[in-house]
This record gives C-alpha cells, sequence and structure tokens, in this order.
C-alpha cells in the first residue's frame, strides 16, 4: 500500500534586477506517494506532485523555461518514469532530463505572470536493492550551478529576461518519502 505525504520545500532563491542579484523569499508544496516498504529486489511507483505555480504578475510579465528537479534514491535503480495530469499547459511540451538518480521535468511552455497552471506529475518505477535499505526522495539539485527549481522570467519594469533559481539547502534536507527494504 502506497502513503502519500506532503512536503513543503524552503528554497533559497534570487533572481536579477535591472543586472543586480536580489535574494528571493520562496516555497513550494510536494505530495509524494510511495510504499512504506517493499521487499528486496521488489519494483515499486513513486509519485511527485508539485502544487500549481501562480507567478506573481507585478515580478513576471510572463515565464517560459520552468524546471523542476527530484531525487530518486540513489540505492535503487530507476526502471522507467513518465509524466501524467497537468492542468492549464496549452500547447506546451514537458519532458523529464535523467542525471544520475536526478529526475528533472522541464516544459517549453510560455505563460503569463498571474495565470495558474499544474506541471504534470512525475511518475518513477524503482527496484529496491537486494538487502536492507532504507529509499528516500526528495529535491534534486544542490545550489544556483544545480537548481532545484525556477524558470526565465520578463520583468515587467524593466522589459528584460532574467532567471528565477531556487535550490533547496542541501544543510536543510527535506525528505519527501522514505520506503524501508525488508525481508
Amino acid at each position: 500500500m502506497a502513503d502519500s505525504v506532503g512536503s513543503t520545500v524552503p528554497y533559497v532563491c534570487r533572481t536579477r534586477y535591472a543586472g543586480e542579484w536580489i535574494p528571493v523569499e520562496y516555497s513550494r508544496t510536494f505530495t509524494t506517494t510511495a510504499p512504506a516498504q517493499v521487499a528486496p529486489r521488489q519494483y515499486f511507483k513513486v509519485t511527485f506532485d508539485s502544487s500549481p505555480i501562480k507567478a506573481v504578475a507585478d515580478y513576471n510579465k510572463l515565464l517560459n523555461s520552468v524546471s523542476m528537479n527530484y531525487e530518486t534514491p540513489a540505492n535503487a535503480k530507476i526502471i522507467g518514469y513518465w509524466l501524467s495530469g497537468g492542468s492549464n499547459l496549452g500547447s506546451a511540451h514537458q519532458w523529464v532530463e535523467r542525471s544520475g538518480s536526478e529526475l528533472r521535468v522541464k516544459s517549453d511552455g510560455e505563460w503569463a505572470g498571474g495565470v495558474e497552471f499544474d506541471f504534470p506529475n512525475l511518475n518513477v518505477i524503482l527496484r529496491a536493492p537486494a538487502g536492507p535499505a532504507s529509499l528516500t526522495t526528495g529535491v534534486g539539485g544542490s545550489g544556483f550551478d544545480d537548481t532545484s527549481f525556477g524558470w526565465y522570467r520578463l520583468q515587467p519594469v524593466t522589459n528584460e529576461w532574467d532567471p528565477f533559481e531556487c535550490y533547496a539547502d542541501p544543510a536543510e534536507p527535506v525528505v519527501f518519502s522514505t520506503t524501508q527494504v525488508a525481508p
């Protein structure tokens, strides 16, 4: 049986305004569904569901190149992954890029600030290791050069495109789910 767990990620974020980097306070919520326990070598599914995005129109005339990074258990094997659901995505295309145990969901869409849209869920099939283990999922990314979440925004006042970059502080990790491997 799978458990659903809600988590809030308090990101470390920044953006540029008129060429200067400024810090931004930002957090997002996620619901992760994963089994509490699996047998050794068992296949199991984890689903990551991010809350809808609604960029503040006062700071974002348009936004594009949205991406979200997830961490799967390094000691489990990724068998496959796919996207499902989502809303108000228009003709935007979303895809997944893999780097080791991290999966980044990206989009080529563009949205107006103040318009809510919901990225698709990321579904992952994993295979548990052969022995006892604790398999955790969480936020991928570790800094501004390896972001956890972000987009590019058209700033309404300066009319310049600038990044909005966020990462989850590695010193305060947020665990989305924990699955125990036990015989």
